[in-house]
């Protein structure tokens, strides 16, 4: 059966978009390597491009559930999700250690999210999981007629609407469900007064540089759990536009795909500006800050009594902290 070829709707998933996307996943990891004050900013422009990218898909839904070619829909969802996938296998290792605190990489972010930030982030995971279900549910069925096929991915090239990639995906995303459920339920013990389930678990006894390690060890297994992602539903993105020959995305002749790619793009340039105008290109002094934030911001999340990478001075209004190693030479000079 023959591919159902169409132009394809740039507004939606058009090159410039997609690259605003690709550009915020992988810059949002790096920033947490090197230039940590840029990593909410990144947080809060992801969250507007899914919540502007998803408020357009509610109303092209609503207006004519056929403006959008399933395949087309399933390309946005991909872009919209993407940074949300990353849950995926954090949650999947936290239950290979049988939701052990101690192992979890999501309890030492390099930079801690606000409440807001975190709240509206949780909203938008909560909506486009209701809308990925009905997709799953209820949209990809009416491939069956049509006299073309349409094509998702899977680490391979697969049928839209073939039951192996329709079981996968629920599969995903009631697991999604189910850590969303979860998260209510911390939210709602938290809120009457319930303490953290983590807290009853026995703390393990090691040294202050094995703890930093740890630390550190988990730190980088959360940013390549996100790299990963951002990998895979990147190629996801781009084969399944190849492999279903859609036409008229693939360019940036228009002010609606090069808003999006500059502001990537500028996004970016600027973790590399703060890196080597406001760190000078140290990694020592990012650790320092890292440390900073960790310590003074509010520690781990949310298990609060593993200590600090690194003691810090806390910092006066417009100045850098100072390592503690620094101290004697400085009072020696006084």
């Amino acid at each position: 059966m023959t591919v159902c070829r169409f132009s394809g709707n740039a507004d939606m998933y058009g090159l410039g978009i997609r690259l605003g996307y690709y550009l915020q996943w992988y810059g949002g990891v790096l920033a947490a390597w090197i230039a940590p004050t840029e990593v909410n900013p990144f947080r809060f422009s992801i969250d507007l491009f899914v919540a502007a990218t998803f408020l357009a898909l509610i109303i092209l839904t609503a207006q004519d559930v056929d403006s959008l070619q399933p395949v087309e829909t399933y390309i946005v969802l991909l872009l919209m999700f993407g940074a949300y996938l990353a849950l995926v296998p954090i949650y999947f290792w936290r239950l290979l250690t049988c939701c052990d605190p101690f192992w979890d990489p999501s309890r030492w972010p390099r930079v801690r999210p606000s409440a807001l930030a975190s709240n509206l982030s949780f909203i938008m995971l909560i909506g486009v999981l209701i809308y990925q279900y009905w997709f799953w549910f209820n949209r990809v069925p009416d491939l069956d007629r049509l006299g073309c096929q349409q094509y998702g991915f899977f680490f391979g090239q697969l049928r839209l609407n073939s039951t192996a990639l329709i079981v996968i995906n629920a599969l995903v995303y009631v697991f999604l469900g189910l850590v969303a459920v979860y998260i209510l339920i911390l939210k709602f013990r938290y809120m009457v007064g319930f303490p953290d389930p983590s807290e009853s678990r026995p703390k393990r006894q090691i040294s202050r540089r094995r703890k930093a390690a740890h630390i550190a060890l988990l730190q980088n297994m959360d940013s390549w759990f996100k790299l990963l992602t951002a990998i895979a539903v990147t190629v996801a993105v781009e084969v399944t536009i190849d492999w279903n020959e859609i036409e008229n995305v693939n360019s940036l002749d228009s002010a609606g795909q090069t808003i999006p790619f500059i502001i990537g793009l500028g996004l970016v340039v600027r973790i590399f500006y703060v890196y080597w105008f406001k760190y000078g290109g140290d990694d020592d002094d990012t650790d320092s800050y890292n440390s900073y934030r960790s310590h003074y911001e509010g520690g781990p999340l949310p298990d609060r009594e593993i200590p600090p990478l690194r003691m810090q001075i806390p910092m006066q209004q417009g100045h850098r902290p100072v390592p503690v190693r620094d101290l004697p030479r400085m009072s020696h000079r006084r």
